[in-house]
């Protein structure tokens, strides 16, 4: 069975503003919702913010929200970047 919702938050090169995207992402993952998941989805940022987030993703203690991460070799852009759950989130 599939969760009813999955938002996606896409990441590039967020490093110079990471505590910003951090409390996005952080918000996302406390949402009061019963069947949801989180895809993060990384454009190939350089910076170090994919790193960033994935620790900050592995030492949260989120609630209810299955997370799944995935990282693109090249940037695709906004649209292209959104596309990538379908290809690489879901079995």
């Amino acid at each position: 069975m599939r969760p009813k919702a999955t938002p996606v938050w896409l990441n590039y090169n967020s490093s110079n503003f990471l505590g910003l995207a951090l409390r996005s992402l952080k918000s996302l993952l406390q949402l009061d919702y019963d069947d949801y998941e989180v895809v993060i989805v990384d454009n190939a940022s350089n910076d170090g913010s994919f790193e960033a987030v994935k620790k900050f993703v592995e030492g949260t203690g989120y609630g209810k929200a299955e997370i799944k991460v995935v990282r693109s070799d090249v940037n695709r852009g906004l649209l292209r970047g959104h596309e990538l759950r379908l290809e690489g989130a879901r079995p």
